[in-house]
């Protein structure tokens, strides 16, 4: 009777045995079936990266870089509003050049200060405080003088401006003229060359202390244009250049590019920028 007991038991421990043994087994399958799918999936992507170029980091930096890139794409210049190219090249400092170009396309920074300008003599002018390049200035007074002699007299109407100054004169002209008018008669600020420090307007008392282009047929006009070369001056905006300058015929606006080049462009009868070879 106790040998029937102990073998009933003993068969029951076996049964049991290879019972839980089985389900560790199908256990140990069906995980092992899990892992192996999620790491196939894994693989397969990261094979599809390696094979690219990339790696997981490499799409992350690839993502961060796009996102930036779009963030930044272009910078929108408000000159674009009125009509004016973005500027080819900007200036950010006066380096002496009495050469430097600034028109439509060439710009000057709006915290750019000319070097070596001196205060203009308040009863030669018709504005005070005003500010010339010392090079410039000397050239102007010596002119000034050879004219007078000559029994002909100007006055200085605006030398150095600086860009707030521009701003507002381009703008109250935009308000009142519209931007493409504007554009032939003014510039806009940063464009001007009166900011450089080396150019100069000049009015008389025979045209009413105006600036107009029938200042070419009064007789400090006519000497202007026919000797400010030799002082270094040219007529900055010709008649007929509108096209390379930009700008209407200006016979009152001179500017200042020293002895030998301002005789070579009037003798030639180009502008500065036909000069620099940048019309």
């Amino acid at each position: 009777m106790k040998r029937k007991i102990l073998l009933l038991l003993l068969i029951s421990l076996l049964i049991l045995c290879g019972c839980g043994q089985g389900e560790i087994e199908k256990d140990k399958e069906d995980n092992k079936d899990g892992t192996l799918a999620s790491n196939s999936a894994d693989t397969q992507t990261t094979e599809e990266n390696i094979e690219n170029g990339n790696s997981s980091k490499d799409n992350e930096d690839a993502s961060d870089s796009s996102s930036g890139s779009e963030g930044s794409a272009t910078i929108w210049d408000p000159c674009l509003d009125y009509g004016l190219p973005i500027p080819t090249e900007t200036h950010t400092y006066d380096n002496g050049s009495k050469l430097i170009l600034v028109n439509k396309q060439y710009a000057i920074s709006s915290d750019f200060y000319p070097t070596d300008m001196v205060a203009v003599d308040g009863s030669l002018s018709t504005n005070q405080n005003l500010y010339f390049k010392r090079e410039a200035y000397d050239a102007y007074l010596k002119m000034l003088r050879d004219a007078n002699s000559q029994g002909i007299s100007f006055l200085i109407c605006s030398t150095y401006r600086s860009y707030s100054t521009q701003e507002s004169i381009y703008f109250n002209y935009v308000s009142a003229y519209g931007t493409e008018y504007t554009n032939t008669i003014s510039a806009y600020p940063g464009r001007s060359e009166h900011h450089t420090g080396w150019a100069v307007d000049i009015t008389s008392p025979s045209m009413g202390y105006d600036l107009r282009e029938d200042f070419i047929n009064y007789p400090e006009g006519i000497w202007i244009n026919n000797h400010c070369s030799e002082y270094g001056f040219i007529i900055r905006y010709p008649k007929d250049k509108t096209h390379i300058t930009g700008y209407s015929y200006e016979p009152w606006h001179l500017r200042y590019v020293g002895v030998d080049v301002a005789e070579e462009i009037t003798s030639r009868g180009i502008t500065l920028e036909e000069y620099l070879g940048k019309a």
